[in-house]
């Protein structure tokens, strides 16, 4: 059904329908605002920003994402504190498409579970 959400990954922090919805607002929120700071940060000079968007992502997209694209974020996030940037901005740009996909999922989960 889904590509990249797995809504049951939460069910350890969400004791309720009410609380999974409300983390699921919370996701959402967050990973709207970090896509668009992550697509800001690959221009910056500095890889300061980036890491620390990174070091955010890692913390918070394994809540809802399935194995796959967590393990992608966390071996993101280790690669970018090795001071590789040019590897890091090409393995941003490869898995933006999937965090992309995960918001629309969320989205479309979180609008299925309110009707």
């Amino acid at each position: 059904m889904y590509s990249y959400l797995d809504p049951s990954r939460a069910q350890e922090f969400a004791m309720d329908k009410a609380q999974m919805l409300t983390l699921a607002e919370t996701f959402e929120s967050s990973l709207t605002n970090d896509l668009q700071a992550l697509q800001d940060a690959l221009g910056h000079p500095d890889p300061d920003p980036l890491r620390r968007l990174l070091h955010s992502l890692k913390g918070y997209v394994t809540f809802l994402s399935k194995d796959d694209l967590s393990a992608q974020v966390i071996e993101l996030e280790s690669v970018s504190r090795q001071h590789e940037l040019d590897k890091v901005r090409d393995m941003v740009m490869k898995v933006l498409p999937s965090l992309q996909q995960l918001l629309a999922e969320v989205s479309r989960w979180k609008s299925a579970e309110l009707s």
